[in-house]
């Protein structure tokens, strides 16, 4: 028969051992990123692992390529690689490393292209928030705001009104009765002129070079 009265003094290590075993199962790759020594294999892989949209984990990466550490291949593709991508996120470690190698360095779009889309993100919540009465919700009035504020457009429907036309006079009209006769030095012009439907013959006279004007 087996006595187990030898292994009560093994509790105490046998507990501490599994707390330690819980809590390397629970670690993190932050967690390893900030405890474990710079460059060593679990710190690589943790950089990897947090790589994604990150310029300095990254470029991290990349040192790793190209330092050799055990389970990253010294392969100058990968590390140019992943110097590139952490420039364009805005590393700037990546670029002068990409610069040291003599290599371009390219300009962080990407990183630019993350702010815009927060940016973005951000003013439609904002914009949502303001529509649906989240933004200011109802209370007892106060100043206007600093900020322009959403004006929501009344969808009531009303009939238009029809404004009346006012009457305008009727332009004149000018038509030529007759052409400019002359006869040595006299000169006779006719035309006629109606305004709001009234007609007149309106009669231009000029005897060397003095005109005289009647209308009929």
């Amino acid at each position: 028969m087996v006595s187990f009265s030898r292994f009560r003094d093994l509790r105490l290590p046998a507990a501490l051992f599994g707390a330690a075993l819980l809590g390397a199962c629970q670690a993190t790759p932050q967690l390893t990123l900030s405890s474990a020594p710079a460059y060593s294999p679990e710190w690589c892989a943790a950089a990897k692992s947090l790589a994604a949209n990150s310029g300095s984990n990254l470029f991290a990466t990349g040192r790793c390529h190209e330092l050799g550490i055990a389970g990253f291949a010294k392969d100058e593709n990968l590390y140019l690689f992943y110097y590139t991508q952490g420039a364009r996120w805005g590393s700037l470690q990546a670029a002068e490393a990409l610069a040291r190698l003599g290599q371009p360095v390219p300009d962080a779009d990407l990183q630019a292209e993350a702010r815009y889309r927060a940016d973005r993100r951000q003013a439609d919540a904002a914009m949502a928030a303001a529509i649906s009465g989240r933004a200011n919700p109802p209370g007892p009035p106060r100043p206007a705001p600093m900020t322009p504020t959403v004006q929501i457009p009344n969808t009531t429907f009303q009939p238009a009104r029809i404004q009346p036309t006012p009457m305008r006079p009727a332009p004149s009209l000018t038509i030529p009765t007759q052409s400019t006769q002359q006869q040595g030095r006299t000169t006779t012009q006719s035309r006629r002129e109606c305004v709001n439907g009234v007609c007149k013959t309106v009669t231009t006279t000029c005897v060397n070079g003095n005109c005289t004007t009647t209308s009929q």
